[in-house]
């Protein structure tokens, strides 16, 4: 893939362009699209105490708090997300996710030595980079992650203390892993985490991607039908923002990166299935019609080659 470079001047006539077209929109800074900085749209769309915003200049979406609700403490399916990574069919689904993606990178750029892997969880993927010969690191904001990370023998710490532990310009691969989307603002997030980067280094982020195109599908029932709310599935306060690939190069281009590879993939079967089984049991979500309605989904998919997330790669200029 072309590297993308990020051109200020014309990003700016862009801007220029969009905003004069955008006269008479409420555009405050808060609206701003948190990847490109593009201005907004609101697209009348609520989750929980947020409004949803499109980006009208790379089609990112994103949640800006409603002037009208009070802020909501999201619990993120509070304990569930600890059982459901802890599976063993979820983490060999995962394992092959990460051979496929860190092989092909290697093969491009040679062998990777040193992995930082922000918002790690209970340490699965470092674990599994361990096993490869990697020296692994995972950092985290929830203490209990991190104490699980920890009990497994990985080597984890809270976010706030990597500047005290991982030395600066220090590791070869930085990794987010479905992390990125869950942050208001993602720029920040990836800009501190550079710091530990090597220069020439590579950082690999996955995320879902907003042009999965059950997206619109699954907005236009809660819209016509509200009692039907297929569109839990893929919009919950827990994700701030939902990257269109344009979107993400250009975020990862303002932060000093070169993107280097882009592809799409699917979500994790077994991860899929028992989230599904989940929501059933707890009666939110796609209730009882989620299991059913995933394993056609799934098949159809698989038949068709339709992604729902995104996978971008980038470099440090050396």
């Amino acid at each position: 893939m072309q590297k993308e470079v990020f051109d200020q001047e014309r990003y700016a006539d862009l801007f220029s362009q969009v905003k004069e077209d955008s006269v008479g929109h409420r555009s405050t800074e808060q609206e701003l699209c948190p990847a490109c900085g593009g201005p907004g749209r609101d697209r009348n769309y609520r989750i929980e105490s947020f409004d949803l915003f499109r980006c009208r200049l790379c089609g990112t979406e994103y949640l800006v708090q409603s002037p009208d609700r009070d802020p909501v403490d999201s619990t993120y399916w509070d304990g569930y997300k600890f059982e459901l990574y802890a599976t063993d069919l979820v983490q060999a689904n995962y394992e092959d996710r990460y051979e496929q993606i860190l092989s092909g990178v290697e093969a491009k750029h040679g062998p990777l030595e040193s992995v930082l892997d922000i918002g790690c969880g209970i340490g699965n993927f470092i674990d599994w980079a361990s096993r490869r010969g990697m020296r692994a690191v995972g950092a985290d904001v929830d203490a209990g992650a991190v104490e699980t990370a920890q009990g497994r023998g990985l080597t984890a710490y809270n976010v706030d203390d990597l500047p005290a532990e991982i030395p600066d310009g220090s590791v070869d691969l930085l990794t987010l892993w479905d992390v990125i989307e869950h942050v208001h603002d993602p720029r920040g997030l990836l800009q501190r985490s550079l710091r530990y980067l090597r220069p020439g280094g590579l950082v690999v982020m996955e995320t879902p991607d907003v042009q999965f195109p059950a997206r619109p599908f699954v907005i236009a029932v809660r819209k016509i039908a509200e009692p039907i709310r297929w569109s839990d599935m893929l919009y919950y306060a827990d994700h701030q923002v939902y990257f269109s690939g344009r979107g993400l190069s250009t975020l990862m281009a303002r932060c000093g990166l070169n993107v280097v590879d882009q592809q799409g993939m699917r979500s994790p079967t077994a991860k899929m299935a028992n989230v599904m089984e989940h929501w059933a049991a707890t009666g939110t979500g796609a209730g009882k019609l989620g299991p059913a309605l995933y394993k056609p989904v799934d098949i159809a998919m698989r038949a068709i080659g339709m992604t729902n997330k995104l996978i971008m790669v980038g470099q440090l200029p050396e």
